[in-house]
């Protein structure tokens, strides 16, 4: 009779509990960016290796270590007792507490018609999880579909990216980013520009040309975003 290695057991309870949060190894990967910031990152390729036994968890960083185990929602004790692993050692200051602190927040996708306001479920594609350093009472979190906020290089808000609109924040303001529901054109996310007497929304794409709406709602002012964590 043979007994499972201490590798493989750790591997299984690895998948296990990651089944039982029915999340993907993906969502694990940003989970442990969003707790841990880029040191703590474990990404989905090496995750696949520690569920697979390829690679021992103590081959992680300390700060790679904790962030999975708070992404993975593993008490303290637990993950000793299983892993016989050290807690990361932390400072108690209230800056690093409220780092720690997450809010769950829908995401809904910005092509969705009609204003994002509404608390129809059927409405949210995920679940994003921020850091209350960046969290805002009523705060909105969308994804952006097209390419029209794209810079030439390839940076600035890509398809799939993730914005936190503030919809408390209505003041138009040069150069701010917002998300707009415009005739014609459903809900988007523009620059404003203003021309003389005029006011403008642009793309940062420059094959989307700028438009002079006649009307349009805001929504509110994107503040953040996500993946690239960019201020805006």
């Amino acid at each position: 009779m043979t007994s499972s290695s201490p590798l493989a057991d750790l591997s299984a309870w690895l998948r296990e509990r990651r089944g039982a949060l029915g999340l993907r190894q993906d969502e694990v990967a940003r989970r442990t960016a969003l707790h841990g910031g880029e040191a703590g990152t474990v990404t989905q390729p090496y995750l696949s290796r520690l569920e697979r036994g390829v690679r021992p968890l103590d081959a992680l960083t300390p700060a790679r270590q904790d962030a999975l185990r708070r992404a993975l929602e593993i008490s303290a004790g637990e993950w000793v007792a299983r892993t016989g692993l050290p807690l990361l050692s932390r400072e108690s200051s209230d800056d690093a507490l409220t780092a720690l602190e997450l809010f769950r927040v829908p995401v809904r996708a910005l092509a969705t018609a009609g204003l994002p306001l509404t608390e129809d479920s059927s409405s949210v594609i995920d679940i994003e999880l921020v850091p209350a350093r960046e969290h805002r009472p009523g705060m909105l979190v969308l994804e952006v579909q097209g390419d029209s906020m794209t810079e030439p290089g390839g940076g600035g808000i890509r398809p799939g990216d993730r914005v936190y609109v503030d919809p408390g924040d209505l003041d138009l303001r040069e150069g701010r980013v917002y998300v707009l529901h415009v005739t014609g054109l459903g809900l988007t996310v523009k620059r404003l520009r203003r021309y003389g007497d005029h006011v403008w929304l642009t793309s940062d794409n420059p094959d989307h040309p700028p438009v002079r709406p006649e009307e349009a709602t805001i929504v509110g002012r994107v503040y953040f975003h996500q993946p690239r964590g960019t201020r805006l």
